[in-house]
């Protein structure tokens, strides 16, 4: 067995691990609270497998956790954290929101890739923001993507208050945006066809950083920055565009979210932290692009079966957040532990050579 495969499978058993602990404590938490953990779990599983409505709807919730995570995956290669997912999700929706209200004529093909276009340039564009205060004024890319955020969320408010605010001025929310401008109905599931979106962008992303010249130097710069440079790249372009990329991705997200909507509008907050659980989604499939999907799917199953297990057990839905913090804790901890114990079989007094380098990231 080559190394790669044992690292990658290692990966695979401390996920699977984290998950099943966390569980477990999770239900240990509904037994001392005097509940059934045998009916949350029952209620969980009825609320994603119930019927063929309730399965399409988790599988709705795993698209917007799929593209923020491949997001997060996307600026990590390259060593950039991208806390601002949620923000980006939010003006990818916006400029959604704006292409299926205000125009008009379009077929439904057209008006429904523009949409789609119009996300990414939205995520891609508030993405860039921070890239730039990162690349020209060396601005933490953490607290200014954080930040953004919170901007964000107040002109989404604005917008759904006043500019953008349906025709009674009275509910807070957009009008529905043009049918021509929402992805078809699979009927039988009630779900809509943006769910492609899952497998090809996982597949997209997987094969770039893996497979081509962009991914080299993406993964060459987030190794090691500094042989990255000696060998000609500009890593501060490189880890800036990985940035506006992983933006985009998150407006994809934005505007699934609202042209896949069963109200087809935007409302305030519409993205109900998806970004944020895109990162967590990201940290259990330890940065892997095709390993974000099943991570995705996971975590859609525990948005769905929150609600029920409230209304059938009396378990609160903030057990889900519970499980998904012992999950970071986890994964992160492990990590650790596999790396320290990793280092102590590298013989230390060996000066690293550009050989080394370039192999680990090819």
């Amino acid at each position: 067995m080559s190394p790669r495969t044992r690292d990658a499978l290692t990966s695979i058993a401390i996920s699977a691990a984290a998950v099943v602990v966390a569980l477990v404590a999770s239900m240990a938490i509904v037994a001392a609270a005097d509940k059934s953990p045998v009916d949350a779990i029952g209620a969980m599983i009825d609320a994603s497998f119930g019927s063929q409505t309730q399965f399409g709807a988790m599988l709705a919730k795993s698209v917007p956790l799929t593209l923020a995570s491949l997001g997060w995956v996307l600026a990590f290669s390259v060593r950039r954290i991208n806390v601002g997912l949620e923000g980006q999700i939010l003006a990818g929706g916006a400029c959604a929101a704006v292409i299926g209200l205000k125009v008009t004529g379009l077929p439904a093909v057209m008006h429904l890739a523009l949409l789609v276009v119009g996300g990414v340039v939205g995520g891609a564009v508030w993405a860039g923001i921070a890239a730039w205060l990162w690349a020209k004024r060396r601005v933490n890319e953490i607290i200014s993507t954080l930040l953004l955020n919170f901007v964000m969320i107040q002109v989404i408010s604005w917008l759904v208050t006043g500019p953008l605010e349906e025709p009674s001025h009275t509910l807070g929310q957009t009008a529905p945006i043009a049918n021509s401008a929402r992805w078809p109905l699979i009927e039988s599931l009630n779900l809509r066809w943006d769910i492609i979106l899952v497998p090809l962008a996982a597949i997209v992303v997987a094969w770039v950083l893996s497979s081509t010249r962009v991914g080299y130097r993406l993964r060459l710069t987030g190794a090691n920055k500094d042989f990255a440079s000696y060998s000609g790249i500009s890593t501060t372009k490189v880890a800036a565009l990985a940035m506006v990329a992983s933006g985009g991705l998150a407006g994809l997200a934005g505007s699934s979210l609202i042209s896949s909507s069963p109200a087809g509008n935007m409302a305030d907050n519409f993205s109900a932290n998806y970004g944020f659980e895109g990162i967590v989604v990201a940290l259990l499939a330890r940065n892997s692009p095709m390993g974000c999907v099943p991570a995705a799917l996971l975590f859609a199953f525990l948005k769905q079966g929150g609600g029920l297990m409230e209304a059938r057990v009396g378990v609160p839905t903030g057990l889900v957040m519970v499980t998904q913090g012992l999950v970071i804790v986890l994964v992160a901890g492990s990590t650790f532990l596999l790396q320290k114990s990793q280092a102590r079989r590298v013989d230390a007094t060996k000066p690293p050579t550009a050989k080394l380098v370039t192999a680990e990231v090819i």
